[in-house]
């Protein structure tokens, strides 16, 4: 969410700030904290559609942009691991057309059951949620054009490991990209201690045997870094 400041410096402006500003990004820091705490149950899926599908996500992760600049074609197999409620993957499912693929990796039962439900819903035929192991993204060998992963990679333990394992899924010069919150403090996102720099990123990619390929800072919140082997 963008953070308004007004040039106004009347105390009934400086009031109307504080009233009506703060209180709703104070809420979406907390629901961000709820989200990335280790301790919650995805049981009650509605509540989670309605915070991870909330239209002012949009407003700073900006989904359409980064479809752009993930440059996918038709026909494309992409894998959105950590996908959740499908924000993403039903949006690449368009974006790759009906030749092409679009897999919702999920630990979740609840959000894998809701994504394949979605996908009915929508008509889409290619859009596919699959239920995968913590430590293993279980993809088929050479079998995926580009992994993406948002909001999640901070999540995952002993990432060079599983940086090796999802590298035996990438088709030849298939592509990572991940999508994480600055380490910084931010009105959106994990608390600052669950936070990764992208230096540290950088060392890890690079210890898996990646190189970068490119990184992008269109985003308010977040970076964008794109690898390959």
């Amino acid at each position: 969410m963008k953070q308004r400041f007004l040039k106004n410096s009347a105390i009934g402006a400086v009031l109307v700030f504080v009233v009506l500003v703060f209180p709703v990004i104070n809420c979406f820091s907390q629901q961000a904290q709820e989200v990335h705490s280790s301790h919650h149950s995805f049981d009650d899926i509605e509540l989670w559609v309605k915070r991870f599908e909330d239209p002012e996500r949009d407003k700073w992760q900006k989904p359409e942009e980064i479809i752009k600049n993930l440059n996918l074609n038709s026909g494309d197999i992409i894998a959105d691991i950590g996908a959740g409620t499908g924000y993403f993957t039903r949006r690449f499912a368009k974006a790759v057309g009906p030749t092409g693929k679009s897999f919702g990796l999920d630990i979740e039962p609840a959000m894998v059951k809701h994504m394949n439900e979605d996908a009915q819903k929508l008509n889409l035929k290619n859009y596919e949620a699959r239920l995968v192991k913590p430590d293993d993204p279980e993809l088929v060998p050479h079998s995926v054009d580009v992994v993406f992963i948002c909001d999640t990679y901070h999540h995952i333990e002993n990432r060079v490991s599983y940086l090796k394992r999802l590298s035996k899924g990438l088709k030849k010069n298939g592509r990572i990209v991940i999508v994480d919150f600055y380490k910084k403090p931010l009105p959106v996102g994990p608390p600052l201690e669950l936070k990764l720099s992208e230096k540290t990123v950088l060392e890890e990619f690079r210890q898996a045997g990646y190189h970068l390929k490119r990184t992008l800072d269109f985003l308010p919140y977040q970076y964008f870094l794109e690898f390959e082997l």
